[in-house]
């Protein structure tokens, strides 16, 4: 199934597989670009030297192309002190068991911790990087000089030209079915928008669980699809054993679009933190300092398999996905899917 999507990345098969902060690390990223698509690797999840070496472990697994998802706003990259005080001053009321806990966010509370991964990425020189919140066109630039195809994850089409003009190679439009950090905008809607808007490829995310979706999709016009929750549930996601199972027996109505892990809208499981931020309406810190406020809660989904308080992102794509498979095997069905679709149609 060529598309320009696959021959602008190199792979055979138009699937992407998101890059979930914690969830995406080198086995998932392994086995999805060893079945044929692209693994993204979630390096927002790592300081600088743990980022270094799971690039370097995903590399010695595989020869397949590969990406890296980073974050890179301005309140993350900024070296104005004032800006990141209020942030490290949260971090520091942490208790030294929750700061070791929560490793996996240590990055975004960090002066300077961003700029490393960016170093890093430079270093490595990953096949593709993948950028959520903003697209700096500079960044952009070091990226093609040093031979890395860029995409850009985007919930709007304002958002998508602006990227398209600084310069990236793909887009992602993202649905606000998705798990994780996502827009307003259905996928149904914004997929065939963005297809008319820009004049690169254009994969859609959102709601998006198996060959079903992937048809769908390419009837959109997109030229493949990143799949985030699909892959929750697949055995070399890391995550709790309680958090895969609670993907495969949830509903669409179980997710909601919260503010109360981050600070800003995350599509996750509803749970009695998520209701008590609905509660306290305008009362969350700003973006990354409510990772702080959440405290461990926003690793113990993740760690501990904790339903009531834990952090667990997902899509409203949930009520389609019934088992747990090896990653490679959701790719391979997911494609046989939507080649069945295609041929049963053209009959």
């Amino acid at each position: 199934m060529k598309t320009r999507l696959t021959e602008l990345l190199g792979i055979e098969h138009p699937v992407l597989s998101a890059g979930m902060a914690r969830v995406s690390q080198a086995d998932l990223v392994v086995a999805v670009s060893n079945a044929g698509g692209m693994g993204c690797l979630g390096g927002v999840s790592f300081l600088p030297d743990a980022l270094r070496a799971e690039i370097k472990d995903i590399k010695s697994r595989t020869e397949k192309p590969f990406a890296v998802n980073l974050l890179l706003p301005d309140v993350l990259t900024s070296d104005d002190d004032s800006s990141w005080e209020p942030v490290r001053e949260l971090w520091e009321q942490l208790a030294p068991s929750d700061r070791t806990k929560l490793k996996g966010v240590e990055a975004l509370l960090t002066k300077g911790a961003v700029q490393g991964q960016v170093e890093v990425v430079m270093d490595e020189a990953p096949p593709v990087v993948i950028l959520t919140f903003a697209t700096p066109p500079e960044f952009i630039a070091q990226c093609h000089a040093k031979g890395i195809t860029v995409g850009a994850l985007c919930g709007s089409i304002g958002r998508a030209r602006q990227a398209v003009e600084n310069g990236v190679d793909f887009i992602i439009g993202q649905g606000t079915e998705g798990g994780g950090h996502t827009g307003h905008v259905g996928t149904m809607a914004l997929i065939p928008g963005l297809v008319d808007a820009v004049d690169v490829p254009v994969a859609a995310a959102g709601g998006i669980t198996d060959g079903r979706g992937l048809a769908a999709a390419l009837s959109l016009g997109a030229e493949g699809v990143w799949v985030g929750t699909r892959f929750i549930a697949s055995d070399e996601a890391y995550g709790h054993a309680a958090f895969k199972q609670r993907v495969v027996e949830g509903q669409s109505k179980d997710t909601v679009l919260t503010r109360a892990y981050t600070g800003k809208p995350l599509r996750a499981f509803r749970n009695e933190w998520t209701s008590q931020w609905e509660e306290k309406a305008g009362e969350v810190a700003s973006f990354p300092g409510q990772y702080a406020v959440a405290g461990t809660l926003v690793e113990t989904g993740y760690q501990d398999g904790d339903l009531a308080t834990g952090m667990m992102p997902a899509g409203q794509g949930i009520q389609t996905v019934h088992e747990i498979l090896p990653a490679g095997r959701i790719v391979t069905e997911m494609m046989s899917g939507a080649e069945e679709i295609f041929r049963r149609l053209s009959r």
